[in-house]
């Protein structure tokens, strides 16, 4: 796992990668914000496991909810990735964390 498969991620969507890599690249992010400094890569880290642990639990994840990542991810990725700071990448990516879980139509 390396900034390609998260760029590929972005691109491609879930579909990009096989489900089973999230957890892995979830857990990259982790190592490589610890290692650099950049503290948004350990937000991508707790945006990514979520996903990776639903699809970990359940092999039958409903489409709606895959499409919705995929939005999202395609929309706000690269934007976390070309900021031009941790700083405002870690904005940017407790946006994009906070919008793949908020509630849809009051839905929980």
């Amino acid at each position: 796992m390396d900034l390609h498969s998260l760029r590929r991620l972005a691109s491609e969507g879930i579909g990009g990668l096989p489900p089973s890599a999230l957890g892995d690249l979830a857990d990259w992010c982790w190592d490589y914000g610890e290692a650099t400094g950049d503290a948004r890569y350990c937000s991508l880290w707790r945006a990514l496991r979520p996903i990776a642990d639903t699809f970990e639990a359940d092999d039958a994840v409903p489409t709606e909810s895959v499409n919705r990542f995929d939005a999202v991810l395609n929309q706000r990725l690269d934007d976390v990735l070309d900021a031009e700071t941790a700083e405002s990448g870690s904005m940017l990516a407790r946006s994009m964390r906070e919008q793949l879980f908020r509630p849809e139509n009051g839905r929980s």
